[in-house]
């Protein structure tokens, strides 16, 4: 009888542990990282959705698209910054482009001072070039994006893990009155 009812008890509080990550979960995008709505929805709409692909295959995959556009390099994502819009271990596709053809929303991979590579989205521009952040991020990179530091923008992405924050993240962004090019959604 202990026993039984100790099993029981184990699987209510389980249940109840696994129920409050997973609220606490869809809960990150309101409260972690980009918060305005208009850039959210220039980010949805101009940063493309994961395509996914077996486990082992994004890279095979991405370099596969990079092939196929002149000059298109491949990276691995590998942080939290991008979440919900990447899951770690996402293969992007990064197309050169001309520095004046990048616009709001768009994530570019750039070089910062300390070679790190970064892929972020634009949020805005100032004197230095164009301001940009992870979308999981709470404040933009300490670093504009220039001509000099650009490699390109993402025009393609390769994940193992489908990412239910950026469905969820599209739904909230939707629903509170933007618009979001829907071959865009994940």
């Amino acid at each position: 009888m202990k026993a039984a009812l100790s099993i029981r008890l184990f699987r209510q509080l389980a249940t109840l542990v696994g129920a409050a990550m997973v609220l606490a979960v869809f809960a990150l995008p309101a409260h972690a990282g980009i918060s305005s709505r208009r850039q959210l929805a220039a980010i949805l709409s101009q940063t493309p959705a994961a395509q996914i692909v077996g486990d082992g295959q994004q890279m095979e995959r991405a370099e596969q698209a990079a092939a196929k556009i002149p000059g298109a390099q491949t990276f691995w994502g590998v942080g939290q910054s991008m979440q919900p819009l990447y899951t770690p271990n996402t293969a992007l596709v990064v197309k050169p482009v001309a520095y004046d053809n990048v616009k709001k929303g768009m994530t570019v991979v750039y070089v910062k001072k300390n070679g790190h590579v970064v892929a972020h989205s634009v949020v805005d521009e100032d004197g230095k070039g164009y301001v940009v952040q992870g979308v999981n991020n709470n404040e933009a990179d300490s670093e504009s994006v220039n001509e000099n530091n650009m490699i390109g923008v993402v025009v393609a992405a390769y994940s193992a893990a489908e990412s239910p924050l950026r469905a969820e993240l599209v739904k909230r962004v939707a629903t509170q009155g933007s618009t979001i090019v829907a071959a865009n959604r994940g």
